[in-house]
């Protein structure tokens, strides 16, 4: 089979590349997929470059979400060869081999079939992304519905799939993005009201009572305090990424006296079980309020760097792999 596999850490052009190796066989519990499509994420390029920390054993073959059909299962699978699936939160990419192949062995645990009415392509586009949302507003946000909600890097795949869920739930939704082309359309997806760091202290003024309930925070460096000075009462910071640095010195004062919450979001930390759970709650979220995942573009399989280029170009909505070329997403 087909797959992109790396040998050794460093520049994704000049270790990255596609490669004849052997199909993979499923053990107990697992099943085999024939990728159809494969989505991109950040930590993928930043996996092979070894700035991620946690690689598997080399040569190893990213990619984190995908979606396919069952290609083996066992005769106890709750699956049938043919069913459309797509993987949840796991350690394929990371640890084990990633999506970027032809055919991908994953456990059962973390393969849920592809929802009524979505294409292989939206379901390949979504779970990563939403999980740490969905992770970041409810189960460690607990947003409430009336509540407002600060998306900071809104521009991002967790950034819009905040926007989309907590708009969904009720939220007033304040978007941040320096891009005014961007801001109309993180306004079609749901957001309230477009942000940048001048703007955002008089926007939280007129749009919140008080000020925000609950930031979803992937800046972090010296961004922090702006947004820990528009948090309300009760505020509560929800860190999912760092791209302003991971040092940040901040005035306590407004910490402690509005009593506002910090706190560190990591998909990982999800067992199988929760991201199941979360899943089946993230699609019928969506699908109320008629909401599907965006996708940029689509690359086929052996233009895979240049899809990586494309991420890295700042594309609004998902890069997606054509991982089978002989079938439409």
């Amino acid at each position: 089979m087909r797959a992109w596999r790396f040998s050794e850490f460093g520049d994704i052009h000049e270790k990255y590349a596609l490669a004849e190796v052997e199909r993979p066989l499923a053990g107990d519990g697992e099943v085999v997929i024939r990728l159809q499509v494969a989505s991109l994420n950040p930590a993928d390029r930043l996996l092979i470059e070894g700035l991620y920390p946690g690689a598997g054993e080399l040569p190893l073959t990213v990619g984190r979400d995908g979606a396919g059909v069952i290609e083996d299962a066992g005769t106890s699978s709750r699956f049938s060869v043919g069913d459309e699936v797509m993987i949840l939160r796991s350690d394929i990419g990371i640890t084990r081999q990633g999506t970027l192949a032809e055919y991908v062995v994953a456990p059962e645990s973390v393969v849920t079939r592809v929802p009524a009415g979505w294409s292989m392509a939206e379901a390949a586009s979504a779970a990563l992304v939403y999980l740490t949302a969905w992770k970041a507003l409810v189960v460690q946000g607990n947003l409430r519905e009336g509540e407002s909600v600060l998306v900071t890097g809104a521009t991002g795949g967790v950034g819009i799939a905040a926007v989309q869920l907590a708009k969904a739930m009720g939220a007033t939704v304040l978007a941040m993005t320096r891009d005014a082309e961007k801001g109309d359309a993180l306004r079609k997806l749901g957001a309230d009201v477009i942000v940048d760091a001048d703007t955002l202290t008089p926007a939280v003024q007129e749009h919140t009572k008080g000020g925000v309930d609950l930031v979803i925070e992937h800046l972090g460096g010296d961004a922090l305090q702006q947004h820990i000075d528009v948090c309300g009462l009760n505020g509560r910071i929800m860190v999912i990424g760092l791209l302003a640095g991971r040092m940040s010195e901040v005035n306590l004062g407004p910490v402690l006296f509005k009593q506002v919450k910090i706190e560190g979001v990591h998909v990982g930390k999800f067992v199988p079980t929760q991201a199941q759970d979360a899943w089946r709650r993230i699609v019928e979220t969506l699908d109320r309020a008629g909401a599907r995942p965006l996708i940029a573009e689509t690359f086929p399989m052996d233009q895979t760097l240049e899809a990586f280029d494309a991420l890295r170009a700042g594309h609004l909505g998902k890069i997606l792999v054509q991982v089978d070329s002989l079938k439409d997403a």
